[in-house]
């Protein structure tokens, strides 16, 4: 799956594509999917700052980019695609790293990421 395709399905439940919160998101899920493995006590310690690093931006700022777009993916998105993806219903908001976890599993599944 390449970076192209993944950002195509983080759109897919976006309720607001244009937000930097969604390049920067989409940016950690070809990360992991790439190195495949998934730093779940490392997000902010260094996926985050890795794309920090990657978009002249800071660590906290992806951390608050990227909840955004997951509030905003739950709050306006399209919830049966991220169920989709998440490959169970959802009854509360995933946190980022949740989300992150869930679009890591769905392309692993479905194919390696080519850059």
């Amino acid at each position: 799956m390449k970076q192209k395709e993944i950002y195509r399905l983080v759109v897919g439940i976006s309720g607001r594509p244009a937000s930097v919160g969604y390049r920067q998101l989409t940016r950690a899920i070809v990360s992991v999917v790439q190195k495949k493995e998934f730093p779940i006590r490392c997000l902010t310690s260094v996926l985050y700052p890795e794309i920090a690093k990657e978009t002249g931006s800071t660590p906290q700022n992806v951390a608050r980019n990227i909840a955004r777009a997951v509030e905003d993916c739950w709050e306006h998105g399209n919830r049966k695609e991220l169920e989709r993806i998440a490959g169970r219903r959802l009854t509360e908001k995933p946190s980022p790293g949740e989300l992150i976890l869930y679009f890591y599993n769905y392309c692993l599944e479905n194919e390696s990421v080519e850059k």
